[in-house]
């Protein structure tokens, strides 16, 4: 009995490191996804400073998330399978985020002391 109960949490305990694998490599996918867009929106000199804070803010999820993480090979693989279709889908999916994030931050900054600029 002891060992079926040991072969069930084994089992259990490797189950759930795959579905955590696999939510991980799904995340770091979707991020890289990211990055190719936002470097896509940082050539148009009107969002070249939003583009460029886009690849730093992924690129900093992705090492956040899993530390030695090989963004080159990731964006060389990923930029083979992204169709030229999905970019502006991608670009406001996370341009999207981006801005919700951005807000989020602002929002935390404390309010100005009074007589300020006076």
């Amino acid at each position: 009995m002891k060992r079926l109960i040991l072969a069930s949490l084994l089992a259990a305990t490797a189950s759930s490191a795959r579905a955590d694998d696999d939510a991980v490599r799904d995340a770091n996918r979707q991020d890289v996804r990211c990055i190719l867009g936002m470097s896509v929106m940082a050539r148009n000199e009107t969002y070249k400073q939003w583009g460029t804070f886009g690849v730093f803010f992924y690129s900093g999820r992705i090492e956040g998330r899993d530390p030695g993480f090989s963004l080159s090979d990731a964006v060389k693989r990923e930029v083979k399978l992204m169709r030229a279709d999905e970019y502006n889908g991608e670009i406001k999916r996370c341009s999207d985020l981006l801005a919700d994030r951005s807000r989020a931050y602002e929002a935390m900054k404390p309010p100005a002391p009074r007589g300020t600029g006076r």
